[in-house]
């Protein structure tokens, strides 16, 4: 019996039983009276019962109807649920796992994971820092939602998407004096930006004395500003201390410009969170 029922006549059924006239009930729904009636006839013939008397001022339903209307209006109720619960599902909702260069997020993500925060509060957004190996590594096993890299991984199971093109600068202490041997700081061979300034150094025939690493942007940037050596660093995070006389810009070769971007798993559907979350981001770069 369940091949044959059919949500619209049902609704048609519900609708006739409310307005207990077919000409009301198709004037309701927006359909013609034939439509409406051709609705009934199949589901009687799918019941094999009478399900409505016709009576000269409208309709009352049998035994039949009304033991169908009990059944149809628990059907009318699962369907509305079914729908609303659908919806939620499409709402940024749950925990959302983001990984991303220390370095950009202390400079480009705090006033954004506010605002996101603010206009989705059913999202758990916990963020953790990390290396781009690391990031993509964990992306790849499904252990976060998305990474924040500074370059494309050209990896097969990882999709890229573009954020933002971010300049690197040469810095050192204000007082400090050009020297041919140079302590090197950096957050260590894992990272993007130290691999680039050893290349940098060494395509130019400087000679790195010493290798120090540190294991955040802060410290990077007080123990430059102390003389004890040089970094390679985003120049968004030393705008303030260059403009303040803080640190001062290096005339050392600069390698080209790393591209920002998201990575996430490829072939799998972004949740809503992690959709909206790419979406927030990049308009607020934006704007």
């Amino acid at each position: 019996m369940l091949d044959q029922w059919d949500g619209r006549s049902l609704r048609t059924f519900l609708t006739v039983m409310e307005e207990k006239n077919f000409s009301r009930a198709a004037d309701k729904l927006g359909y013609v009276q034939s439509t409406v009636t051709t609705h009934i006839a199949q589901l009687e013939k799918a019941s094999g019962k009478k399900l409505f008397d016709r009576l000269p001022r409208g309709v009352e339903p049998t035994e039949a109807g009304a033991a169908l209307a009990r059944f149809a209006s628990q059907f009318a109720a699962l369907s509305q649920a079914l729908e609303e619960d659908l919806l939620r599902t499409e709402q940024p909702r749950g925990v959302l796992k983001v990984r991303a260069l220390e370095a950009y997020c202390v400079t480009s993500l705090p006033d954004l994971l506010a605002s996101y925060s603010e206009s989705y509060p059913d999202v758990e957004l916990q963020l953790s820092t990390g290396f781009m190996e690391d990031i993509c590594g964990l992306v790849l096993d499904q252990k976060e939602d998305l990474g924040i890299v500074p370059r494309d991984p050209e990896h097969d199971g990882l999709v890229f998407v573009p954020l933002l093109v971010e300049e690197l600068v040469w810095v050192g202490a204000p007082e400090r004096r050009g020297s041919g041997k140079q302590v090197y700081i950096s957050y260590g061979n894992a990272c993007l930006y130290h691999e680039l300034g050893e290349s940098s150094l060494r395509e130019a025939g400087y000679q790195v004395h010493d290798r120090r690493s540190f294991p955040s942007i802060e410290l990077i940037k007080r123990m430059v500003q102390s003389g004890f050596g040089i970094s390679l660093l985003p120049k968004a995070n030393v705008e303030e201390e260059l403009q303040a006389g803080k640190l001062m810009k290096l005339d050392f070769p600069v390698p080209q410009p790393v591209h920002q971007g998201f990575v996430h798993l490829k072939g799998k559907q972004l949740r809503p969170a992690a959709a909206a979350f790419m979406e927030w981001v990049r308009s607020g770069l934006t704007t």
